[in-house]
């Protein structure tokens, strides 16, 4: 019964925590991308999309954020990078999720994709409270 409850409660927060789409790439190349604000509320949870196209040999990208929606960056990503391995660049997607990541201010950055044909990638982040 009490599992039942909070099973239930847990759905119920879940369903009511505010949620909001950034787009952090688009169509990007090599370099770093916009910083993005993160409006009136930090974000703890983020739920993130690299999409990449061009069949690169190697995506290699950085996430970083902050709390004071300031100009000094911190990887949000553990390692300063991160690199997609051959099946999610075949499969041109790679999904990752972050949990207790507050950001008020947030960057992408690609920092190499060598060969392909016109390689591009995009990266969107749903921040969730």
């Amino acid at each position: 019964m009490i599992v039942a409850i909070v099973l239930v409660v847990g759905i119920a927060v879940m369903a009511y925590a505010e949620s909001k789409m950034f787009t952090l790439l688009d169509n990007a190349t090599v370099g770093v991308g916009p910083v993005i604000q993160i409006p009136y509320k930090a974000f703890r949870h983020w739920y993130c999309e690299v999409t990449v196209s061009g069949r690169p040999d190697n995506v290699t990208f950085a996430l970083e954020g902050n709390i004071s929606g300031g100009a000094l960056f911190e990887s949000m990503i553990g390692n300063d990078s991160q690199s997609m391995s051959q099946r999610e660049i075949q499969k041109g997607l790679l999904i990752f999720y972050l949990t207790d990541r507050p950001a008020k201010a947030m960057r992408a950055t690609i920092v190499s994709m060598p060969g392909g044909v016109n390689p591009r990638v995009a990266m969107m982040c749903l921040g969730v409270e």
